[in-house]
């Protein structure tokens, strides 16, 4: 038997190779060609790599590795530019991604790149007060907690005080917006603007005869308001015709409305009874029989906005302890105030001077006779004629300190006292509610108030009873 040939498929490529005419021009071409072809494509794979182009809006921004990576880079972006608001934030851009092989050396695109490339938006929600829009906020949940809080400064509720209705006096309108994240506002910031107030600065124009006082009258305004908006000025220092000062006026915002019944535990204060006693030498007096407070329980009725009452009636009241009145004994000989008029007594209506809170009622206080009333109040807010007269007192008196006395005939006089500054002079004339003073705290007083007396035909009565 003849040996079998075996030929491997090898040998059959290396013989049919070795067949090949090598000298033929073409086929040394065709194996050159081949050649450069393999080579080429080994040097591409090397060299490059793969990536994806990221297209925002139509623009190349710039390279990633691969549409994943740019997929999460836009995500972050989102993700941090939402998160102090408790929420992602968003983009209408058109943002595509482009695979490609490029150069393997690239560099590839940044967030921060990227971010500035992007149009970003939050979805908040839009605070309008009458009319006007005052914030954006990030969601519902911070508009009804920002409106809560701010009620909260003057709605308080307890057992001797049930609010029966709250709202508010101007509309408010909340609207779903898409902002900048730089344009949200905090719950905290939109606090702080709602409980400061709508400020408003305007130029004035000193007029001839102008003062602190009386600019702050013409703007109803308190003196200390003025001067607080023109740092620097005292309520000495000169003003002129045609100066030029700042006018600054808080208006709130937001008004909040609301009303009920409140029960107050109030003091009755004790009448004073002047008895004369010829027993008892001129000028001196004493005390017969001692006076004390009473005490009534009044409910009533109130609408409040912000922190102003603007209407009160009184629903019940029981008194609870009833006062003594104070019985004084004096001698016959009175002191009668210089200048002053005699007559009838007859008291015409007085007006309040001043609206500060009582301090201190007429009559024997720690073994001393108080005779007047002292309205308590911050130095340098004016006061007023309690009614028409004429300037008989105007200066220094003792432990009156700054003092004023008006003459409005019948006998009847009015003095105020411990003033930080005197707007009147001896023998003026004045009309009732004209500003006169400002309160003070000078001579022998305690705190800044204003001490106010009606005497008629030289004897302090109790203001009590003729004031309105």
């Amino acid at each position: 038997m003849q040996p079998v040939k075996i030929i491997t498929e090898s040998k059959i490529w290396l013989q049919s190779l070795n067949k090949l005419p090598w000298k033929s021009p073409k086929v040394i071409g065709g194996a050159l060609t081949a050649l450069l072809v393999l080579g080429g494509g080994g040097f591409y794979l090397s060299s490059t790599a793969s990536a994806a182009y990221v297209v925002v809006n139509g623009e190349t921004v710039g390279v990633v590795e691969n549409v994943k990576t740019g997929e999460e880079l836009v995500e972050q972006i989102l993700a941090e530019e939402g998160a102090a608001f408790g929420e992602t934030a968003k983009t209408h851009d058109q943002i595509e991604y482009n695979p490609a092989r490029i150069n393997n050396q690239f560099t590839a695109l940044s967030k921060a790149d990227l971010k500035e490339k992007l149009s970003l938006y939050i979805e908040a929600v839009q605070v309008n007060i009458a009319g006007n829009s005052l914030f954006n906020l990030a969601d519902q949940k911070d508009v009804d907690e920002l409106i809560k809080t701010y009620q909260g400064i003057y709605v308080h509720e307890d057992e001797k005080n049930v609010v029966e209705n709250v709202s508010f006096d101007e509309e408010i309108e909340i609207k779903d917006v898409e902002v900048l994240p730089e344009q949200i506002t905090t719950a905290e910031a939109a606090f702080a603007k709602l409980e400061e107030g709508n400020i408003q600065k305007e130029e004035y124009v000193v007029e001839e005869n102008d003062s602190w006082w009386l600019i702050a009258r013409k703007n109803n305004l308190k003196t200390v308001e003025v001067l607080a908006a023109n740092p620097g000025t005292t309520l000495d220092t000169v003003i002129k015709p045609g100066e030029k000062i700042m006018i600054e006026k808080i208006t709130p915002y937001l008004t909040v409305v609301f009303e009920g019944t409140k029960t107050d535990t109030e003091t009755i204060p004790f009448d004073v009874v002047t008895k004369v006693d010829a027993k008892l030498a001129s000028g001196t007096s004493k005390v017969t029989k001692a006076g004390a407070d009473g005490e009534k329980v009044v409910t009533y009725s109130y609408v409040q906005k912000n922190d102003k009452v603007v209407s009160k009636a009184i629903v019940d009241e029981k008194v609870t302890k009833e006062a003594v009145s104070q019985v004084v004994a004096k001698g016959p000989k009175r002191v009668q105030v210089a200048s002053a008029s005699r007559g009838s007594g007859s008291v015409p209506g007085l007006v309040r001077p001043y609206g500060g809170s009582t301090s201190s009622y007429y009559g024997y206080r720690g073994g001393e006779f108080h005779t007047g009333i002292d309205y308590a109040g911050p130095a340098g807010e004016s006061y007023v004629a309690a009614a028409a007269g004429t300037v008989i007192s105007a200066g220094w008196q003792g432990n009156y300190g700054n003092c004023i006395v008006l003459d409005h005939g019948n006998g009847v006089q009015t003095r105020y006292a411990h003033s930080s500054k005197l707007l009147v002079s001896v023998g003026q004339s004045v009309s009732q509610g004209e500003t006169i003073g400002l309160v003070g705290s000078t001579g022998r007083s305690t705190g800044s108030h204003l001490h106010f007396e009606v005497i008629v035909n030289g004897d302090t009565v109790n203001p009590r009873d003729y004031v309105r």
